[in-house]
Parts: C-alpha cells; structure tokens; sequence
C-alpha cells in the first residue's frame, strides 16, 4: 500500500485510504483510516500521539483509541509532504493530569487532552 520512508500527498493517502484532507486522523464510516502527524505538535511521533482540544480532534482520538488494529502513520516533512512512517496500533491511551502536564511541557502545548501511545506494527 504504502512505501516505508517514502513521502505522499495528503491526496495521494485519501486516494489509498479514504477520509477527509484536513484532519490529523482522517475517517471514512467512523473509523479512522490513518493518522497524519505534524512532529512540532507530536515530538515523540509515530509512538506518541498529542491530541488537541476541540469535539472533532477529541472525537477522533477516542475513536482511535477503542477501534483496535493498526492504521499507516504519516509525518509531515514539508508543504505536501507526508512521510510514511509504517503501520501503528494504540498500545494504551491516559488521560492522567500528569502525564498530560509533562507531554504538554515537552512539546510546549498547552492544548493536549489525552496521549496516546502507539506500537508498530509488522509490515
């Protein structure tokens, strides 16, 4: 499906997977396809998802969360540029005010509402 270190648009991963152009965990018929990661907002990405405050972010990650399996993960390296990063399954998700506290102090957010940490998976 996808090639390991090699870089697509974010057209080119809704073509493959489906899901919107916009969101960091794009769906299609509520699941959520594949996440797409800006390291800035996620430093410890792909093992570490950041998600933010707002009902479509929130709700996307706690549909990732209960879904199970694994999806491709993508980091953005530039303008339309998405590198993939291989397939990742949520291992645990917390809500714990510290964790969140010391994630939100190491990548300078103040916005963070869970974490979600994330194990690849065999290729």
């Amino acid at each position: 499906m996808f090639d390991l270190g090699s870089r697509y648009t974010r057209q080119e991963i809704h073509r493959e997977v489906g899901g919107d152009l916009q969101s960091y965990l794009p769906s299609r018929g509520g699941e959520i396809v594949a996440a797409c990661l800006e390291p800035r907002k996620n430093p410890d990405a792909p093992t570490v998802i950041l998600p933010g405050i707002g009902p479509g972010r929130e709700r996307d990650a706690t549909r990732l969360v209960a879904q199970g399996g694994a999806v491709p993960v993508f980091l953005k390296r530039g303008s339309k540029a998405w590198e993939y990063v291989g397939d990742h399954r949520v291992v645990r998700s917390s809500q714990d005010p510290a964790e969140i506290a010391a994630q939100g102090r190491r990548s300078g957010r103040a916005d963070i509402t869970r974490v979600i940490v994330m194990t690849e998976v065999g290729h």
